[in-house]
């Protein structure tokens, strides 16, 4: 993210539901409301699936966003579903496994089958700043889906802070929280330039900052959390993700 790092505080408590408690409900719904109810899980994973197409698939822009879309129309089908069970470990490893069955279902069909229904992802509406984002060449798939994921679950949190923040009206919190950790210019972002520029004495701007790398921690291990089904598993999850 930047020279600093906002990930540090004390352990995680509690345990909310997960991707595999909120697929097993989601069996029930509708299509449109299943879609909705899985949402979550797609806002963060769509994009190592996305550079998994572009990279492992040699597939163009286009034919990437279009793949992305379908994979997850398929994972949505209930008959899919129907055939998952908690046993089944980390989403993370789900998720690879699929898509790698995916894949080779789609390159038997490629020149006969005709595509089937899609999901629609709004960031991919925007290719050209998806492909902004540098492919890195030399590293195995699953290291690039794990960075991917990874950098997709802080954009996330990001976003989600930024929402809850302003939802809050403390729109100004995180404001201070992105200038000291998030921009370009954060190097030189001292206390001392906090104060003068959001008006705080310097006591403010170390309880907000603090507050803050809570909130955004709290947020991260949230996306994490839905991904596995124990606190074992999370643990695990963290220290195999951080070293990507």
């Amino acid at each position: 993210m930047s020279r600093r790092d906002p990930l540090t505080g004390p352990g995680p408590v509690g345990f909310r539901p997960t991707a595999w408690s909120l697929i097993l409900s989601a069996r029930t719904l509708s299509p449109q409301r299943r879609s909705r109810a899985l949402g979550q899980l797609i806002s963060v994973y769509w994009l190592p699936v996305y550079w998994t197409f572009r990279t492992d698939w040699n597939a163009g822009p286009e034919e990437a966003r279009d793949l992305t879309q379908e994979y997850f129309a398929v994972f949505l089908e209930k008959k899919l579903l129907d055939q998952v069970a908690r046993e089944k470990g980390r989403f993370r490893s789900y998720v690879r496994a699929t898509l790698k069955n995916f894949m080779l279902m789609r390159k038997r069909a490629r020149k006969t089958a005709k595509r089937g229904g899609r999901v629609h992802i709004g960031p991919l509406d925007d290719l050209a700043g998806v492909e902004a984002q540098a492919v890195r060449s030399g590293e195995s798939p699953e290291r690039r889906f794990d960075r991917d994921l990874m950098r997709s679950v802080f954009q996330e949190s990001m976003k989600k802070v930024e929402q809850d923040c302003a939802l809050a009206g403390n729109s100004a919190h995180f404001d201070l929280f992105r200038a000291y950790y998030i921009l370009e210019d954060a190097a030189g972002a001292g206390y001392e330039s906090l104060q003068e520029r959001f008006g705080l004495g310097a006591h403010d701007v170390k309880n907000r900052l603090s507050s803050m790398r809570k909130r955004f921690r709290e947020t991260v291990l949230g996306f994490l959390r839905d991904g596995t089904s124990s606190e074992e598993e999370l643990v695990a999850e963290i220290q195999e993700l951080f070293e990507t």
